[in-house]
């Protein structure tokens, strides 16, 4: 995962032009549904992305992400009896990632600022169990998304979002997200 971000930084450098202001900062906090695969009770679901505007109305950056796909239980027998003890988690499944952003400014609508937002990067797939590590799946993947922001103060703005995320694996297709979004503009 090291690597990974170091290599996300130095293409970020590399793009990026020299006379780059201040990041804007955007956060989601939300959750996962739609999960295609199991465990699908989903959980939380967080990302940070550092931006950098463009020429018109279109930005760049990258973005850290967790999400949480929720977990299997199953029930624990008495060995000795075969009595029920109840339930017991089988497995947790979460992913983490980083990804290249794009996101496009549409025109105000009633005072709100609808978006359009695209990824693509590398996640890790990992299966846990009572917090030990029993699988993880390096993956390639992208993300659609979009959403409605109402600006809060000269810098700040609030609002939803709902995202499709698709993983290139045969662990974890693809699931969604639904969120809310926050900004903090420094490129102001």
């Amino acid at each position: 995962m090291r690597r990974l971000l170091a290599i996300v930084l130095l293409l970020a450098a590399a793009v990026l032009p020299a006379r780059a202001s201040a990041p804007d900062w955007s956060g989601t906090f939300g959750r996962t549904l739609a999960i295609n695969a199991r465990p699908d009770g989903g959980g939380f679901d967080a990302a940070l992305s550092a931006m950098w505007p463009l020429e018109g109305r279109f930005s760049i950056g990258a973005t850290a992400l967790a999400s949480d796909m929720g977990l299997t239980v199953g029930r624990l027998a008495d060995v000795n009896d075969g009595a029920d003890l109840g339930e017991i988690e089988r497995q947790h499944r979460a992913v983490y990632g980083l990804a290249w952003r794009l996101d496009a400014d549409a025109n105000p609508v009633r005072g709100w600022d609808p978006y359009g937002s695209a990824t693509w990067g590398f996640y890790s797939v990992n299966d846990e169990l009572h917090g030990n590590l029993i699988g993880r799946v390096a993956s390639a993947g992208f993300s659609l998304g979009g959403g409605l922001r109402r600006q809060i103060g000269e810098r700040g703005a609030l609002g939803a979002s709902l995202r499709y995320t698709r993983l290139f694996n045969d662990r974890l297709g693809r699931y969604m997200s639904a969120g809310v979004d926050w900004v903090w503009r420094g490129s102001r």
